[in-house]
This record gives structure tokens, sequence and C-alpha cells, in this order.
């Protein structure tokens, strides 16, 4: 398994700066499969690295077996993040972003924690630990034409259901769409971080979804 860093998240990947963008998410993740002899691959993304995993496939679809997005955004050519947001969310972002001195950090905070349906606890403790603080322009960025197209990859979607979870709304509708385009699909009974509420069922699901 290889989990590559993505710029300015978090000390290992460098400081977050304005400069960093879904580019240069995109450059890490297909940086990482092109140094190595690695073929038949399958992309994980969870939540905002739905973008990632989408661009990549059209960079690389030769190199890669499937795609598995993990209550993640599924953007269409062209869109954003953050156009894939509800509109008041949109405006909390970027009213953040230019509340702060450089203009454009989201920083890390106890309501991501709530949004994404954390209750007190280990799990919450560990997400809170790893937090880091986000750019809006990553969110900003537009997929580049034809990034979303890459037919011949396989797709599945595990979404997460828990009853109550504030975020679920936002992904329901890919939800949704995956179901609709007969992708493989999944539910687990968690909120946004199914992996760390319920990692040991999240990794028998994957695997034997990639097996």
């Amino acid at each position: 398994m290889l989990t590559p860093a993505l710029t300015g998240l978090g000390p290992p990947a460098g400081a977050l700066t304005a400069d960093v963008t879904l580019d240069t998410h995109l450059d890490d993740v297909a940086r990482a499969i092109e140094s190595g002899p690695l073929e038949r691959v399958t992309l994980v993304g969870h939540s905002y690295a739905g973008m990632i995993i989408t661009g990549v496939a059209a960079r690389l679809p030769a190199r890669l077996a499937q795609l598995v997005y993990v209550d993640a955004f599924v953007p269409a050519d062209g869109q954003s993040a953050l156009q894939l947001l509800p509109d008041a969310i949109q405006t909390l972002f970027r009213d953040q972003a230019r509340g702060e001195p450089d203009g454009f950090r989201l920083r890390a905070g106890e309501r991501q924690l709530d949004l994404w349906g954390l209750a007190p606890g280990s799990a919450r403790e560990f997400v809170r630990a790893r937090l880091c603080d986000f750019s809006i322009r990553c969110f900003e960025q537009p997929l580049r034409p034809s990034a979303a197209t890459a037919p011949a990859i396989d797709r599945t979607y595990i979404a997460c259901v828990a009853d109550g979870y504030p975020a679920r709304a936002v992904f329901d509708r890919f939800a949704r769409h995956a179901r609709a385009e007969g992708w493989h699909y999944h539910e687990m009974p968690t909120g946004h971080d199914c992996h760390v509420e319920m990692p040991d069922v999240f990794c028998r699901l994957l695997t034997a979804q990639v097996g």
C-alpha cells in the first residue's frame, strides 16, 4: 500500500502556501505512481481526494485498475470541489479564507469534527491530532477538461450513512450518482471518517473489493 503525502497537508508534506492547488496534489499522486513499477493500481480517495483520483485517472489510465471513492466528491469535467458544496458552505469557506492574513487558508478546528459526525471518544481524538489547515485554492480549481473521463476504469463508491451525520447531505448526491451509474456500491453506518470509526470493517471491505 502506498500513501502519498499531499503537499502542504501536515509536516511531512511541507508548508501550505498560496501555490498549492488541486493540480499540485494531482502531481503528488501521479509522481508516486510513476516513480515505481506500479501497474493495475487501485486509487482510493476520501472526501476531497475524490477530485484527486478522478484527475489522476485521466492522466494515467493505463496504470490504473480501479477507483474507490470513500464518501467523496465525484466531479464532472470542469467542476471544482467548491462548486460541489452547498451555497452556504461555499460562502463560509470564502469568508474564512478572506479573513486570514494570507487570503487562502482554511484553518482546522472543532467545527470540522462536528460536521464529519465524530462523537466524543477515541476516533474524534485520533482525527483531531491529525487535523491541518487547508487551502481554498484546492477547492476553487476545477478539473481540466476531459479529466473526469476514464470509462475503462472500474469504480466503487463507499457511502457513510450514519443518522444525524451533518455532512451526509453533501455526499448523498454522489452516492446516488454511483448507484445510478451501476458502480460497485457499499454503505457504512458511520460519519464521514468511516476508516477511523470502523477501521477493521473498512479494511475488510476494501480488501475484498480490490481482490
